[in-house]
């Protein structure tokens, strides 16, 4: 099955930066302005909701800051703007860290030591596991960070530790640990260089490692050389901070205190994206449009976009065809019932079992109500449908709902729970004749 979730390795980061998808370009221009022009450490939030393409903007930025060079069209990137980006490539060196995938350490502080050194650029792409780290970690740190203090490494122990956990035992002290990390940044930094450290998915990790990382991030980042990006959704993260200490406590507040500047990263035109993207929309084509608004009406994140492609195309031969007779039945099926069973397969099952069970009457009569009643959409459907005025329109929509939401077969009926079936759901019918799914 052909997937549409963009995968962000260089071949679609750069794709996407030329074709700019998301209109995006103009604030990644504008984050490289910002970063190239810092002196003093500076922590910058990416705030967007889940899906909506975080990731894929701090991975653009990265690859712009080591890629421009790259970059020889003006019309994507034009040369006043590119002058940010090769100062940061020529300045900075930009780590990015996956909190989300790195959780499962149970000290945030050696975890991001362990990524950071994996990026400088005299060690990248030799450290594999924890032997390897701790083989480079001692030969490369271990005089200066014993040097900081006689108590800070009990060297003759060194070669015992055997994970991050005996790492961050073997340093005693908050403060020395601050030092050691202070000297490990000017150690691998060259003069005049900075450290831009992305911290992606930090409200997907477990409660206790994201707060440890927002409490490391505050007590240990604050060298002048640093400048920390956090990659997340805030509203989440909040909610992770307030469970943590307890209903009473000021989640977004305590996120406020870490931040100096916030980039929002809203989805404009959602539209724009499938035509770009997918070639979806494209043109006139009923099943498309219709599609787009079921999307825009349940406000879909760009992840949930891409999935409601790939399912769209696991049933295009049911809807892009018109081998059946009755046409006014088929175009109610394909434009209106179709994509609205697709949005909530991926949106909320629970609605989604409630709708194809035939209990579904409010959600089709608010989804007409938004996006169809007193557009050209009603008129164009109404013709199709023969039913123009508004309340027989709703009429007709309703009564073939409850006809056609049942799986008794008929040769010249649209075959719904067929192509339903293709989702992975499986259809039970009881005494009654009533459906229900599992």
């Amino acid at each position: 099955m052909l997937k549409y979730e963009l995968e962000p390795n260089d071949e679609n980061l750069k794709e996407t930066i030329e074709k700019n998808f998301l209109e995006r370009n103009s604030k990644l221009v504008i984050l490289s302005k910002l970063l190239a022009n810092v002196k003093e450490n500076l922590t910058i939030s990416v705030d967007g909701k889940w899906g909506s393409g975080k990731t894929f903007f701090i991975k653009q930025f990265k690859y712009l800051v080591d890629h421009i060079e790259d970059y020889k069209d003006d019309r994507i990137i034009n040369v006043t703007n590119k002058q940010s980006f090769k100062k940061l490539h020529e300045t900075n060196l930009v780590v990015y860290y996956n909190a989300w995938e790195n959780d499962m350490h149970t000290n945030p502080l050696e975890s991001l030591i362990y990524n950071i050194l994996n990026e400088y650029p005299k060690m990248k792409n030799q450290m594999v596991n924890f032997k390897d780290f701790k083989k480079l970690f001692k030969s490369f740190c271990r005089d200066f960070l014993y040097s900081v203090s006689g108590e800070l490494f009990d060297i003759n122990n060194f070669d015992q530790i055997n994970s991050f956990d005996d790492l961050a035992k073997s340093i005693t002290t908050i403060e020395e640990k601050k030092t050691a990390f202070n000297k490990l940044v000017d150690e691998i930094l060259e003069d005049k260089q900075r450290l831009i450290l992305i911290i992606d998915e930090l409200d997907r990790c477990k409660p206790t490692f994201a707060v440890e990382m927002l409490e490391i991030i505050k007590h240990f980042y604050t060298n002048d050389k640093i400048t920390i990006i956090v990659s997340t959704n805030n509203s989440e993260l909040s909610n992770t901070i307030k469970n943590y200490y307890g209903n009473d406590f000021d989640g977004y507040g305590y996120l406020n205190k870490f931040y100096d500047f916030i980039i929002s990263l809203d989805i404009k035109d959602v539209k724009g994206y499938l035509q770009k993207q997918f070639n979806f929309c494209n043109k006139s084509w009923l099943y498309h449009d219709m599609s787009y608004l079921v999307m825009k009406y349940f406000d879909f994140s760009l992840r949930e976009c891409n999935r409601f492609i790939t399912l769209y195309n696991m049933l295009k031969a049911y809807i892009e065809t018109e081998d059946y007779f009755d046409k006014e039945l088929y175009h109610i099926n394909t434009c209106i019932f179709m994509p609205i069973v697709l949005a909530l397969k991926i949106k909320d099952i629970n609605k989604y079992n409630l709708f194809i069970s035939k209990k579904g009457e409010k959600i089709i009569i608010d989804f007409l109500d938004k996006e169809i009643i007193g557009t050209d959409y009603q008129r164009w459907l109404g013709k199709l449908f023969k039913y123009e005025n508004e309340e027989d329109f709703k009429k007709r929509i309703l009564d073939t709902y409850y006809e056609n939401f049942n799986t008794e077969y008929s040769y010249d009926k649209f075959p719904l729970f067929e192509a339903i079936s293709l989702l992975g759901t499986k259809i039970i019918i009881d005494n009654k004749g009533d459906t229900d799914n599992d």
